[in-house]
């Protein structure tokens, strides 16, 4: 019965894909890939069709992780966004969602963790506005619901000239979760210093209650003034003491071994108070037992780590072979956490 389930589940992921069938976007990702190889271009978009039922990957999933040149039995070690969404919606209470898509409520759930002062406009008037401003250099202000970094405006205290007219602009385009501006460690300044530099933990709290980490991701801004990978920036896998296995790859697919901005090497780059990191993590997950299974982004403060968001749909991160030799993905480590 669940090898059945298992050929629905892809032949239905295949139709939804077919439907949606996004001609340039599958041809930009398909040029990506066919640059690896001397396979021609149509031979790999069959590859990619191919790939999406016998491995449920997306066709981003193809490009970004090299499965062009990856072989049958290397390809099935990868886990893919398809098989994480599944994970997600099998563990994770639906019904608690607003937990982690509202980043009001995830303030309130989680204000001893978040590290910073916010503030919620609807429920603050203009003077403890204004007051709220006077006390930082630099504001954050966000679309509770917003997500891949959209929605989100910084501003420095000496740009507001009109603080309620500033109150009143944030309102109208519901960016009413407002935060001071986390310092980021030194260290984590010097890779990127106009991006607060991240890490994605995901992890998952098993029935036993052992907190398992199943992907450590150093993001790095580039060029902006978030580290979002859809946004700009750029990532790195995590070795289990906190130090970055590899270079670092764009949505591009491009490699850097050191930052273009600032010079710093990214591999090797051993990230600070990472043993205070897993700390937080095996806290944070237990904070919902209803999420298990959830992506976290923490910041490095010069104080210690904090949180910034949690995910409940986490993401896929793994490393891209062309760029880092590795070609073995994470599916194994998710299958021996999770029993599945």
């Amino acid at each position: 019965m669940g090898a059945v389930h298992r050929l629905y589940r892809r032949g239905r992921f295949f139709v939804r894909r077919i439907v949606n069938f996004d001609t340039d976007r599958v041809l930009q990702f398909a040029r990506q890939s066919a640059r690896l190889t001397k396979a021609p271009l149509w031979w790999v978009v069959a590859d990619m069709a191919w790939c999406s039922v016998r491995y449920e990957t997306t066709f981003e999933n193809y490009s970004e992780w090299d499965f062009r040149i990856l072989r049958a039995r290397e390809r099935a070690t990868y886990m893919t966004d398809p098989k994480s969404f599944h994970l997600s919606r099998r563990l994770n209470d639906n019904a608690q969602r607003a937990i982690f898509d509202d980043k009001l409520e995830f303030a309130k759930r989680f204000g001893i963790e978040l590290g910073r002062e916010w503030l919620d406009l609807r429920e603050t008037d203009a003077s403890a506005f204004a007051a709220f401003v006077d006390r930082h250099d630099r504001i954050i202000a966000k679309n509770p619901g917003g997500v891949g970094g959209n929605g989100i405006t910084l501003r420095r205290r000496d740009e507001i000239d009109d603080v309620e007219a500033f109150r009143a602009e944030l309102v109208a385009a519901g960016q009413v979760l407002v935060e001071e501006v986390l310092v980021q460690h030194s260290d984590m300044a010097s890779l990127y210093p106009d991006s607060v530099n991240s890490l994605r933990m995901v992890s998952y709290c098993d029935p036993d209650g052992v907190v398992h980490v199943l992907a450590a991701v150093l993001k790095i801004g580039n060029g902006g003034v978030i580290d979002n990978f859809s946004n700009g920036g750029m990532y790195t896998m995590l070795d289990e003491r906190g130090r970055a296995l590899h270079a670092a790859s764009d949505e591009e697919g491009h490699p850097f071994a050191e930052h273009p901005v600032t010079g710093v090497a990214i591999t090797g780059f051993q990230v600070p108070l990472y043993d205070e990191v897993l700390a937080l993590v095996d806290t944070l997950a237990r904070r919902v037992p209803a999420f298990p299974y959830i992506g976290w982004d923490v910041a490095i403060t010069p104080t210690g780590p904090v949180v910034i968001e949690g995910n409940h749909n986490s993401g896929v991160f793994q490393s891209k072979p062309s760029v880092s030799g590795i070609r073995q993905g994470l599916l194994p480590r998710y299958r021996a956490a999770m029993r599945f």
